[in-house]
């Protein structure tokens, strides 16, 4: 019977984990390019029930011993649930226009799919920037500002790096309206008559996002640097445009409510065996 308690314990906490990343989409609803995490659950293995037959078979010989029946399928049985994983989904979120001269937007839809271990994967583009420890980390947001040094940083703080792997520097002079950003990264800045350039954006392209680990927030890391982009015309960057979440707020508040409905439902089923196992041991104090 205890079987049950284990299985309805086991639901209810990754039922939690669950509500946690769910919720975490739903605070990150309008953070600029952040791309939310799926949670995918996965069962226990199978226990294989069996049990002695209840008619022993006897040896034919006169007088033999008597010996056990065979043992008798009886079925599998399931001994929980847990939540394996939180997959990133890595789908283009809504691009809106801002007018903001520092605001970029990254369009991959060009990029190939590649079938990678049976399954259709989409490529993805990343800026790259530069994270306080100095490690590479990439990045869809492109809300970007220039700080007190004239380093051209994400809203995070973290600095973008150009393609040549150094931070963009700019002057803290600069209007921002003078500020142009081509559709291949180049930064460039009209200044008397005169165009000055300061760099090109880096671009990073994951072949198999899958594979690239959330450091918390918008920014993720790949064990191995990243290729930068080879064929320009794959991915455009899109000067005063800003993309968003690719959370569906109203589908995340729905599957918020689904999971806390199966939370409750697990906590009926231990408030049951719960009510079961007093009874048994009322009953068995009383005859003992």
């Amino acid at each position: 019977m205890l079987r049950g308690l284990y299985s309805a314990a086991s639901g209810m906490y990754s039922l939690e984990r669950r509500q946690e990343a769910l919720a975490n989409n739903l605070a990150n609803a309008q953070t600029p390019g952040y791309k939310k995490d799926d949670s995918v659950l996965r069962a226990f293995p199978n226990l294989l029930l069996s049990r002695i037959n209840d008619m022993n078979e006897k040896i034919p010989a006169s007088g033999a011993p008597q010996i056990p029946g065979q043992p008798s399928r009886v079925g599998e049985l399931t001994t929980g649930v847990y939540l394996q994983e939180r997959i990133p989904s890595f789908e283009l979120g809504d691009i809106v226009q801002t007018e903001q001269p520092l605001d970029v937007a990254i369009n991959d839809q060009n990029l190939p799919v590649q079938t990678i271990n049976g399954r259709q994967i989409k490529a993805a583009a990343f800026f790259t920037v530069q994270l306080p420890d100095g490690t590479i980390g990439y990045s869809r947001n492109g809300k970007f500002s220039v700080d007190g040094n004239g380093d051209l940083v994400t809203s995070e703080g973290y600095r973008v790096l150009g393609t040549d792997g150094q931070p963009i520097q700019l002057t803290d002079s600069i209007r921002k309206e003078d500020v142009r950003i081509t559709s291949d990264g180049q930064i460039s800045v009209q200044t008397g008559g005169q165009q000055n350039v300061f760099g090109q954006i880096g671009i990073a392209v994951a072949d198999n996002p899958q594979e690239l680990r959330r450091l918390g927030g918008n920014v993720f890391q790949a064990d191995n640097p990243l290729p930068n982009l080879t064929n320009p015309g794959e991915v455009t960057i899109q000067q005063g445009f800003i993309e968003q979440s690719n959370v569906d707020a109203g589908q995340t508040m729905s599957d918020m409510m689904t999971t806390i409905r199966g939370y409750e439902a697990n906590q009926k089923v231990i408030d049951v065996y719960s009510q079961s196992l007093q009874q048994l041991y009322s009953v068995g104090k009383l005859n003992g």
